[in-house]
């Protein structure tokens, strides 16, 4: 009994079973190590292909055929793969002379996702992103996108979208005012309490004047 699966190519199986072996020398190298039939399966006369570490290169028709000498057949199925990536880390970056800036990523999507940056107030700001794509050696997509921060919003979200109907990743970061440099919060405090010192004196004054006027020299000499 010969099983053999394979794609494109009879002479280069994803996988052969012959006279009760697996006979993978010719087998497709993409393939490798990631195949099998269950041999108990086999004696049931179920020749379904087991496929391990799913990548998004297995998406295909695949074609089974069998063949006992006397018999032979055959049928195909459809992989459908669609990997929903990693969640979404945000992380700082910055060089000397350079604005800062925000770098969202995400890995191991089967296909390319959406990316969308909002500020704190939840506008749209991805058009001020720069969005990069790379494939892996395995299929999978990886996203990186960038964008530069300034000093009124601190509070910023990526959202990593599939562009198919499916869940999304979102992660958020908030950044502390303490990170930009600029007036400290003492001095800010000591501000305004300056000018409302300086504000209280002139009703000081008009107080004083509606004192008793023995009253205000005897204040005025002891003063002195």
């Amino acid at each position: 009994m010969e099983v053999r699966w394979f794609r494109d190519d009879f002479e280069k199986p994803v996988h052969l079973y012959s006279f009760e072996e697996n006979l993978l020398e010719t087998q497709d190298r993409a393939y490798q190590d990631r195949t099998a039939l269950s041999p108990v399966a086999l004696q049931r006369g179920d020749i379904s292909l087991h496929l391990r570490n799913l990548r998004p290169s297995d998406r295909g028709v695949y074609t089974c055929f069998a063949d006992d000498g006397r018999w032979n057949g055959g049928g195909q199925t459809e992989v459908i793969v669609a990997a929903l990536g990693t969640q979404p880390s945000i992380s700082m970056d910055s060089t000397e002379g350079e604005q800062t800036r925000l770098v969202c990523r995400s890995e191991r999507w089967s296909s390319e996702p959406e990316v969308i940056w909002r500020d704190r107030d939840g506008n749209n700001v991805t058009s001020l992103s720069s969005p990069t794509v790379q494939r892996d050696s395995q299929g999978f997509l990886s996203v990186s996108s960038h964008i530069k921060i300034k000093q009124q919003s601190n509070v910023f979200s990526c959202l990593v979208r599939s562009k198919t109907p499916k869940p999304d990743w979102e992660s958020k970061l908030h950044i502390s005012s303490d990170f930009f440099p600029g007036v400290s919060g003492w001095m800010v405090a000591f501000f305004l309490t300056f000018v409302l010192s300086i504000g209280a004196i002139p009703l000081l004054v008009i107080q004083w004047r509606r004192m008793d006027g023995m009253n205000f020299i005897i204040i005025m000499r002891h003063f002195i």
